[in-house]
């Protein structure tokens, strides 16, 4: 998206050659960084949700909550451990680190790539067992996060995440 407005404001020295420090580690100009960090306001703060209009059909929920996740022709044996960053009845967000075997790479996402993923939610007894495809990569520093859609999840699957979700 191209920029629409320009502004202009005042800062200390201090702020400003942050600014600049950062946008020149980052290979950044000074007004991108300041956007990543307004942005990053945005998605931290709850008062802001209701300017961003959501396009999720269900609600999403933050958690930290290992899990293993893998192409559906492995042995479970050879799967990945990750960690699901949030959740919902109809996706989930997790964290892959950097240099495993798992490739989903961003450029190559297709609607046939899919992956099993296995987690235990909290106060539920069963682990949870779901196929997962892909929608979004996004490259961290110390990992690759990853937006999927859960595949037509089983009954017991799909109960067990909408009861974590009330």
């Amino acid at each position: 998206m191209e920029n629409e407005i320009t502004i202009c404001f005042q800062t200390t020295s201090k702020i400003s050659n942050a600014l600049d420090k950062i946008a020149e580690d980052e290979k950044l100009s000074v007004s991108e960084v300041v956007d990543i960090i307004i942005n990053s306001y945005f998605k931290d703060n709850k008062e802001f949700k209701e300017i961003k209009q959501n396009r999720r059909r269900f609600e999403r929920k933050k958690v930290e909550i290992p899990a293993y996740i893998g192409d559906p022709r492995w042995q479970r044996r050879d799967f990945e451990a990750v960690t699901i960053t949030d959740i919902s009845i109809g996706g989930i967000r997790f964290a892959v680190p950097k240099n495993t075997k798992l490739e989903i790479q961003k450029d190559r996402l297709s609607n046939t790539e899919k992956y099993i993923i296995i987690f235990s939610l909290p106060n539920y007894h069963c682990p949870v067992n779901v196929q997962i495809a892909p929608q979004q990569v996004y490259l961290h520093y110390e990992d690759v996060q990853i937006g999927a859609a859960l595949v037509n999840p089983d009954f017991q699957a799909y109960t067990a995440l909408q009861k974590y979700m009330i």
